[in-house]
């Protein structure tokens, strides 16, 4: 028999805190039980927060307890629906005692078991593909993912490269294979596997024109159109998604679907099967209230890297590594391949790009200015001062806008830290001119719009060149969010480096460099293009932080040209691959320098992956 938990039943709303910005909600509580949880915001329908709303909602009602599991992949949204659901029967006077009583804490209910040609673990760009051309190619399908919906770095991406792709051909921008090769050379500085780069970049304008015809729409851009300054005028290879990732990887689940593919969303990947011989033989899934059991001739492995995991961030790649950007990529994939046999290879390379704010200090902005704290990322954009957390100037800041080398630069600074440092005489040209005045980025396509989405947002030269024309008074916003974590303002430098937190020489001492090689046109130091540089001599002075943006590991698992999973002796592991992220072998330390390389050797890989594991299961290799 339930128990009482309010003596005022009713409807009562609450809040908490999500990635971004606050969840409002409703709860209806009746005398022994909450009878419902609703959003009071507006979701996009079949949205990852409309999913995940529904998903906490169900779990809440269904265990009768805030004491549930969050959404895969999006867990301060569910942390801040929690929250909110929390204050809301707080209001109630909900008992939490007796309700804990009655809750029904829901434990696996049951088993499924599925057999299939080809089990692909992961529904991100490396396993929608492998699942995608192994159907295609014959084989029997089962596609598992975690998440409630599609996500993972293939969904915000902007593009994947080719060298040859049939836009490529047509508009005679034919990418030279032995260019391509050398900026994976110059990257890695030889540690990557040849044999495997060869093949990706053989396949990659195959696998752009496969990937159109089957409803993922990718359109060749220029390099640069992005923002990425330091790329202009470098070969096309970015094919620049048209939909957004999202919807990209929407439709080839769908396609996958309606070829007769099994899709298995909110099921977590947990253990190979494997028979005496090491011969694997399937997986096993997790979902909240069910095991799925997969028996499979071939298995794929393609679950994102471990970005997420601070556990094995620390433990592979030391002590300072800033979070990666999808939060549900922590390891799965990786450690099934090894408990099966597969040779760890991980040489520290991680996907760090450009600067971003931690999740904490965005947190703190948004909490002031709401979403209107994103503005800000503009004063990045451009070659300004940048120091670490000591105050040092520690790169040449005309680095800053070739993302890849930015990105590493940074990430080897104290605690992946910087401050970007300017004076009110940039916002001043800023507040009567637009950022033009300070440096124009996008004018070169004035008369050629280039449009493509990335983060399943427009990236649209026209838009672009009317955004760098617009007087914008960053002092204000400035002002506001002086009282974070973020934004410093000093009267002097002495001031701005007590505020800051940094050492007061080193930070003058700094500024003084920075302004001497500009007017001297020379920099003695890093060898920035003095052209580029812009002094910090006008009070009052301002710093606002960033920290290294790490969209993810790259590696873990040695593979050969065909993604078979290979164990420490060099001979595969008997029916498994790896692909994407999860696996080794296309970079070194760093990022490739041009656009496109990540998503491009996801795709690839994956595809691959799929047509020789459909192949040789057929074959009863």
């Amino acid at each position: 028999m339930t128990k009482e938990i309010t003596k005022i039943p009713g409807k009562y709303t609450g809040s908490g805190q999500g990635k971004e910005s606050e969840i409002n909600l409703e709860v209806e509580v009746g005398s022994d039980k909450i009878v419902n949880v609703k959003p009071l915001d507006k979701y996009a329908p079949d949205s990852l927060a409309d999913n995940a709303f529904k998903k906490m909602a169900q779990k809440i009602v269904d265990h009768q307890s805030v004491d549930v599991d969050v959404v895969s992949g999006a867990s301060e949204t569910s942390r801040g629906i929690i929250e909110g659901v929390k204050e809301a029967l707080g209001k109630a006077q909900v008992d939490f005692a007796a309700l804990k009583e009655n809750s029904s804490h829901s434990t696996t209910s049951g088993k499924k078991t599925v057999d299939v040609d080809v089990a692909v673990v992961g529904a991100g760009g490396a396993g929608v593909a492998a699942a995608l051309a192994a159907r295609q190619h014959g084989a029997s399908v089962a596609l598992i993912e975690k998440t409630i919906s599609p996500l993972g770095a293939s969904t915000f991406a902007g593009g994947m490269f080719a060298g040859d792709s049939q836009q490529q051909k047509e508009k005679n921008a034919v990418v030279s294979k032995k260019w391509l090769y050398d900026e994976y050379m110059d990257a890695s500085q030889g540690y990557m596997n040849s044999i495997l780069v060869r093949r990706i970049i053989d396949e990659s304008g195959k696998t752009v024109d496969w990937l159109n015809e089957n409803g993922a729409i990718m359109k060749l851009v220029d390099a640069g159109t992005g923002g990425s300054y330091d790329h202009i005028g470098m070969p096309a290879t970015l094919h620049g998604y048209q939909e957004g990732g999202t919807k990209a990887v929407t439709k080839l689940i769908e396609k996958f679907k309606s070829l007769g593919g099994q899709m298995y969303f909110g099921f977590a990947g947990q253990r190979l099967l494997q028979d005496e011989n090491g011969n694997v033989t399937g997986v096993v899934a997790q979902g909240d209230d069910q095991v799925l059991h997969v028996n499979a001739k071939k298995v794929i492995i393609a679950t994102g890297g471990f970005g997420g995991n601070p556990k094995m961030r620390k433990e592979y790649l030391g002590d300072v590594s800033t979070q990666g950007q999808v939060l549900q990529n922590t390891g799965d994939g990786l450690n099934m391949a090894w408990d099966a046999g597969t040779a760890h290879h991980i040489n520290g390379s991680t996907h760090y790009f450009w600067q971003t704010f931690s999740d904490e200090d965005i947190g703190e902005m948004a909490k002031i200015v709401g979403p209107n704290w994103m503005p800000i990322n503009a004063l990045a954009d451009f070659p300004n001062l940048r120091v670490n957390n000591r105050g040092q100037r520690y790169a040449s800041e005309t680095h800053a806008l070739d993302f890849a080398v930015h990105g590493a630069e940074l990430s080897e600074q104290p605690q992946q830290t910087e401050f970007v440092v300017l004076d009110q005489a940039m916002l001043d040209k800023i507040k009567e001119g637009g950022t033009v005045a300070i440096e124009d980025h996008y004018g070169k396509w004035k008369d050629h719009r280039e449009f493509y989405m990335e983060f399943n947002f427009p990236t649209d030269t026209d838009e672009a060149i009317k955004r760098e024309h617009e007087k914008v008074d960053f002092t204000a916003l400035l002002d506001k969010l002086s009282s974070t974590n973020v934004v410093s303002i000093g009267k002097t430098i002495k001031e701005l480096a007590q505020r800051m937190g940094v050492d007061e020489e080193n930070l003058q001492n700094a500024v003084d460099q920075y302004n001497n090689a500009k007017k001297k046109g020379e920099d003695d130091l890093f060898f920035s293009d003095t052209k580029r540089m812009i002094p910090v001599e006008q009070g009052p002075f301002y710093a606002v932080k960033f920290i290294a943006r790490n969209l993810g590991t790259l590696g873990g698992a040695t593979i050969d040209e065909k993604m078979h999973a290979l164990a420490p002796d060099g001979e595969p592991v008997p029916n498994l691959y790896v692909a994407g992220a999860d696996a080794s072998g296309m970079y070194g330390k760093a990022y490739v320098d041009f656009e496109g390389g990540t998503l491009g050797f996801a795709y690839i890989s994956g595809r691959l992956a799929g047509i020789d594991a459909a192949e040789t299961a057929k074959a009863g290799k």
